[in-house]
């Protein structure tokens, strides 16, 4: 019985010593991290918020309850901004935008420092005639390196999923009663 207790108990710990850390950015969580503190962590780090606002739905629609912040001079080699959003206080997305050339050599330098931190990724398109893209899913949190084709920018996209999903049943919702309302001048 104590072998196959020890047996377990060392299967166990093997499997949490290679398990995935999720990724935290600065030391923020998704789905955890307020804006107050994600602010305070931007500031620590010499970032500069140059804009701010709503998630614009379509058109004029936007909702108020998901708020995107851009920044600049974050200490991210290459990086052009970040852009942080909250759905109601809290950090659920953060979207890196990197410079990328015809050759996408950036795409292939930093999949390679994402893998050797995070393994393999659960899915891989070669940048090549085709949209470049990585993505690892680490339960709750999914990381996307995507290059597009004909670009000259990439995104590196950390996203909490689960609020990802409440942030698109907002939307809708935003949507519609903005749309059902009666307009104006009409």
């Amino acid at each position: 019985m104590k072998k196959l207790l020890t047996f377990t108990l060392l299967v166990f710990l093997s499997l949490l010593a290679f398990a995935q850390q999720k990724p935290e950015p600065f030391g923020l969580k998704l789905g955890i991290s307020t804006k107050e503190e994600t602010m305070n962590v931007i500031a620590k780090e010499g970032g500069r918020v140059i804009n701010s606002g709503y998630r614009v739905i379509k058109g004029d629609v936007v909702n108020p309850n998901v708020e995107g912040v851009v920044v600049r001079r974050l200490p991210v080699d290459n990086l052009v901004s970040a852009t942080f959003w909250f759905f109601k206080g809290k950090l659920y997305k953060i979207d890196y935008l990197f410079p990328l050339s015809m050759e996408k050599e950036e795409f292939y330098m930093v999949y390679e420092q994402l893998k050797k931190k995070y393994g393999n990724p659960k899915r891989y398109v070669r940048p090549y005639l085709a949209d470049g893209v990585a993505e690892w899913n680490f339960g709750d949190v999914r990381m996307s390196l995507i290059a597009p084709w004909v670009s000259e920018s990439m995104y590196l996209i950390y996203e909490h999923t689960p609020t990802a999903r409440e942030v698109e049943k907002s939307d809708q919702e935003v949507f519609n009663k903005e749309t059902a309302k009666p307009k104006r001048g009409l």
